[in-house]
């Protein structure tokens, strides 16, 4: 009886500590607030935008000097103990070609703390006046994108040009250090956090996903790629993203990046490593962004052949999709993925959201609630009468 009543009291005393620590992590304000995360460093590198020629001329113009590259960040805290993660999108680039010559990237921070309100209606998953949002009440963390590297990376890369040599800085990752960082100190313990992002911020939030569940270990920990299925070409995963120095996980990738790595790699060998973690990813049948990078890559010296994409082209990115999908979810029993029909290019911050429903009937809020809450409803999903090859 007094070894009970000494266990009781080590409970008690454990589970205060623990209830203390929790409130000495602080947590997230209430209203959208934007973080200026200046001081950090990782690998000797603040967190930074690209500070790429702003300008798409020829020759291209250096940046303004009334645009220093400053990276930002959004929060808000939520009613419930849950956060949402959200990486934004915008391109890549890994080229003279396509960094300063023809820009396929978003080069500077476009996002202000007086475009996001509270109740933020129309989009999507941040829309809190829906009842059926399966995110309502939770909170929210909105990492802008201007780096032109997925998230991935962490170098400041040189591009020569007939113009001069111009210095991109591809600081993704640390920019989302930064974000980590600040998440690690000022939240409190989330009970669920679901990691999540749209076209390039799909990649950001897949590379993250580890990192996040490492460092919040006691969450549950989701992942959604929207848009960002991963299918390359050309000399792209071989030169161009060695440019980025990615920042790959070293417990699950000890020898770094290899370019024969793809996308079904990542999420294969991340759902092994958390089985108890829920995996997935969403596209269109023939996605015309993810088709038209695709292009890109294949015809990087002649953006002449970029838009639009041939029909080979198209026919290669569907069939790699779903080879990706399929063979993903055969090998990862926590992982889904759901096909809707069409061309368009992600699906988050739309009212699409709420509509779409071309898989199955499922309609696509109620597949992401299932993923969060009710895994047995949460199926593999492709589109049943797709529109044909455009």
């Amino acid at each position: 009886m007094k070894h009970f009543k000494f266990l009781k009291i080590c409970i008690v005393v454990l589970s205060s500590l623990f209830i203390v620590s929790i409130a000495l992590a602080g947590s997230l304000p209430k209203q959208w607030t934007e973080i200026n995360p200046a001081d950090f460093q990782y690998e000797g590198l603040t967190p930074s935008c690209s500070c790429a020629p702003i300008e798409t001329t020829v020759p291209p113009t250096p940046p303004s000097a009334n645009y220093p590259g400053k990276f930002t960040f959004f929060v808000k805290g939520g009613k419930t103990n849950n956060l949402v993660i959200f990486f934004q999108g915008g391109g890549a680039c890994w080229d003279t070609m396509n960094c300063i010559y023809y820009q396929t990237f978003t080069q500077y921070e476009k996002e202000t703390l007086a475009m996001f309100s509270n109740d933020m209606a129309g989009y999507g998953i941040f829309d809190q006046t829906r009842k059926d949002n399966p995110f309502k009440d939770w909170g929210f963390v909105y990492i802008p994108y201007c780096t032109g590297d997925l998230f991935w990376g962490a170098n400041d890369a040189e591009y020569n040009s007939a113009f001069g040599t111009y210095t991109v800085k591809h600081r993704g990752f640390v920019n989302f250090q930064a974000v980590l960082d600040y998440l690690k100190k000022n939240t409190n313990y989330p009970g669920k956090i679901f990691v999540t992002g749209s076209s390039a911020g799909g990649y950001g939030a897949t590379l993250a996903f580890p990192y996040i569940k490492k460092d919040f270990q006691w969450s549950n920990v989701y992942l959604l790629g929207d848009a960002s299925n991963g299918v390359l070409g050309g000399t792209f995963p071989t030169v161009g993203i060695l440019k980025w120095k990615v920042q790959m996980p070293e417990w699950i990738f000890p020898d770094g990046y290899d370019p024969s790595q793809t996308m079904p790699d990542l999420f294969m060998n991340f759902a092994a490593e958390y089985p108890w973690s829920r995996l997935a990813q969403y596209t269109t049948n023939y996605d015309g962004t993810q088709t038209h990078f695709l292009s890109v890559m294949k015809n990087i010296k002649r953006p002449d052949l970029w838009s639009p994409p041939t029909v080979d082209t198209i026919k290669t990115w569907h069939n790699t999709m779903l080879d990706y999908a399929d063979t993903t979810a055969e090998e990862s029993p926590n992982y889904r993925y759901y096909i809707a029909e069409g061309t368009d290019h992600t699906i988050l911050m739309s009212p699409k959201f709420y509509t779409e429903k071309s898989a199955g009937g499922m309609p696509f809020d109620d597949w992401v609630s299932a993923m969060i809450s009710t895994p047995n409803k949460w199926e593999n999903l492709k589109c049943v009468d797709c529109l044909p090859l455009p």
